[in-house]
């Protein structure tokens, strides 16, 4: 099979498992990928297979990459802000939501694997934390708990109000960010004394 056929094949499933769920027929998944149903069994053995390849490449496109630092904690924190909320509040994000809600009962260790993907990006952001507190510019703290506390932030009722289709302002509204962003750094302040290391 071509790389551009499984592209097609896992941008088909993708697209019918986050409109239906695991319920989606297989061959609708074939039909939108342009190829016979025997095609997808061949390669992908069963439908159980291929939702678990499409929702992992999803994790993986979704996650959040803090990139090459600025030097201000402020700006970096900003951007992993407008970046994490711009993916977790995104269609593919919240369709992905949705599809782990739903289907983590048939499948607890796909949800627990993806679960633990989508963390990277928490790891990532509590190393960051971790550094900041190291050079004396946030207060010494648990950085995996800070990082938590920022993501729970920013998903906040925003994710809730679009996962019931109610209407929000721009998710990724700057201001918005900022204010998050301010609101922990101030949370986080190093203690009045405390000496810059």
């Amino acid at each position: 099979m071509t790389s551009d056929t499984r592209a097609r094949i896992l941008e088909a499933a993708l697209d019918t498992f986050c409109e239906k769920g695991y319920s989606a027929c297989v061959d609708d998944i074939a039909r939108r990928a342009g190829v016979v149903k025997q095609t997808l069994y061949h390669h992908y053995g069963s439908k159980e297979s291929l939702f678990r390849e499409a929702l992992t490449g999803l994790v993986n496109v979704l996650l959040v990459d803090l990139g090459t630092r600025s030097g201000s904690l402020r700006e970096d924190l900003l951007r992993f802000a407008e970046s994490f909320q711009a993916q977790a509040m995104s269609e593919q994000g919240l369709a992905l939501h949705r599809m782990l809600v739903a289907e983590s009962p048939r499948f607890p260790e796909l949800a627990r694997a993806v679960f633990e993907t989508w963390q990277l990006a928490g790891t990532e952001l509590a190393r960051l934390l971790r550094e900041a507190m190291d050079r004396g510019e946030l207060r010494q703290d648990d950085p995996e708990f800070a990082a938590e506390m920022l993501i729970s932030l920013l998903t906040g009722t925003q994710r809730d109000l679009l996962l019931l289709g109610m209407p929000v302002e721009c998710p990724q509204q700057s201001g918005r960010m900022a204010r998050i962003v301010d609101c922990f750094l101030q949370a986080y302040a190093p203690l009045a004394g405390a000496a810059k290391s």
